[in-house]
């Protein structure tokens, strides 16, 4: 069973800091999952991606410093 989200709002980053610049372009956003609401990571972005305030994103683990890191639905409904 997945854990999902919704996208609530979002930033494409296309310049990043020094230690992000390897990983350009990446979404950072708020997910809404269940009553709360989350700054995450979205794992999986390329420019081809057409993101929508609304669609799901799947919750996929929390990094070192216990932020939550989410992808692009795959799970089935």
């Amino acid at each position: 069973m997945c854990r999902r989200g919704t996208l609530f709002t979002y930033s494409v980053v296309h310049s990043g800091m020094d230690a992000f610049k390897d990983q350009t372009p990446y979404v950072v956003a708020l997910v809404k999952e269940g009553q709360q609401i989350r700054l995450a990571r979205v794992e999986g972005y390329t420019d081809r991606h057409e993101l929508v305030v609304g669609m799901d994103v799947d919750f996929m683990a929390e990094d070192q410093e216990g932020h939550p890191i989410y992808r692009f639905s795959s799970c089935p409904e």
